[in-house]
């Protein structure tokens, strides 16, 4: 992620210029305010508040010009200069797309693989941005016959990237499409300094019922580790309120993996069960969650998450226009600063939070 500051003066300005010119570039403001107390963090209390702005321009000839980027206002202060980050443009039409800025490049964003394929190991924002040292993604994105091709490289506007010396570098390709019932994704990532050559094909497709991946992907030694090859194949299958689901990945010069899950939604009750298993000792793990919509705004959670040794119980309320009131309580016995436990991500300890989304 790439930012840069703003003083309070430029925001101000820009916010001005935007009113001014709103006829005729329609431009859009989004963003979340969070304040919250936690009983195990440093302080106590806790607050931050961004904003996503997006502007979009027509151009000649069907062109559309998109550019959007976000501020973050206040993080455990009250304000003053504001980060900017998240940048992109992008000009659009005809099926046809380039992006410029703080994007995803597009094998590692887009790749429907299977679960525990050892050799997807394609190069993400991070290591693009923090490890390459590239300043931008530029994506491009067309659309023919049903199949829809990207291609993204890693752009430096200085002396080349810090892993080759090259200028734009880093090419991932992805290609999504539906041919014949199947829908077929394609990948593939060349080599760059030490990360390495990866390519992976899969095809999804339902079958009496059932929802079918098959997966392979071939990765060159470098710096994910030696060369790999995974097959990899994931079922789903509703059984009236329950959709139980599998998969099975082997990997050739790794360890096989495979999982089964049942997920039940029932009226206000869903409950998501999950075992996997990554073949190496100690490598299993369980998970129970759930949830119940009392009513009135009202969602009760609770999980048994990280084979038993965290867990949670929670409450939402949805206070209307945007706002929730959120409650809970996490424990996670191998982490006691950990702020992600479970899917809903509570923070460890008792919480109270109060958030705005408009």
């Amino acid at each position: 992620m790439k930012s840069i500051l703003l003083t309070s003066t430029a925001l101000v300005a820009f916010a001005g210029a935007a009113s001014a010119g709103g006829h005729a570039s329609p431009i859009s403001f989004t963003g979340e305010a969070t304040l919250g107390y936690n009983d195990e963090a440093q302080g106590g209390f806790y607050w931050d508040s961004s904003l996503d702005v997006t502007g979009t321009a027509g151009l000649d000839n069907g062109l559309t010009a998109t550019a959007s980027f976000g501020l973050d206002i206040a993080d455990g202060n009250l304000g003053g200069d504001v980060m900017a980050s998240d940048f992109t443009v992008t000009i659009a039409g005809g099926g046809a797309s380039l992006t410029f800025g703080d994007t995803d490049p597009v094998a590692e964003a887009n790749f429907a693989d299977v679960s525990g394929m050892q050799a997807v190991s394609f190069n993400d924002q991070d290591r693009h941005f923090d490890v390459a040292g590239f300043e931008a993604m530029l994506v491009g994105s067309a659309t023919v016959a049903g199949f829809t091709a990207q291609i993204s490289y890693g752009v430096d506007n200085g002396a080349g990237n810090d892993l080759t010396g090259e200028q734009i570098d880093a090419m991932q390709i992805h290609v999504n499409g539906a041919l014949s019932g199947f829908t077929i994704d394609f990948a593939y990532q060349e080599e760059f300094g030490p990360t390495p050559t990866i390519f992976g094909i899969s095809g999804s497709t339902s079958l009496g019922g059932a929802d079918i991946t098959i997966a392979y992907a071939d990765r060159d030694a470098g710096i994910d580790g030696p060369a790999i090859t995974s097959t990899g194949i994931s079922v789903s299958y509703p059984v009236g309120p329950v959709t139980v689901g599998g998969y099975y990945t082997m990997n050739d010069g790794g360890t096989d993996e495979f999982g089964v899950s049942a997920d039940y939604v029932n009226g206000p009750i869903s409950v998501s069960a999950a075992y996997d298993d990554d073949g190496t000792d100690g490598g299993d793990s369980f998970s129970v969650e759930g949830s119940y919509d009392v009513g009135n705004g009202l969602t009760v959670l609770a999980g048994l998450v990280d084979s038993g040794d965290a867990y949670y119980v929670a409450g939402e309320l949805d206070l209307g226009s945007g706002a929730t009131l959120l409650v809970s309580y996490a424990d996670d016995d191998n982490n006691g600063a950990n702020d992600e436990i479970g899917d809903p991500e509570y923070n460890a300890g008792a919480t109270v939070e109060v958030s705005f989304s408009f």
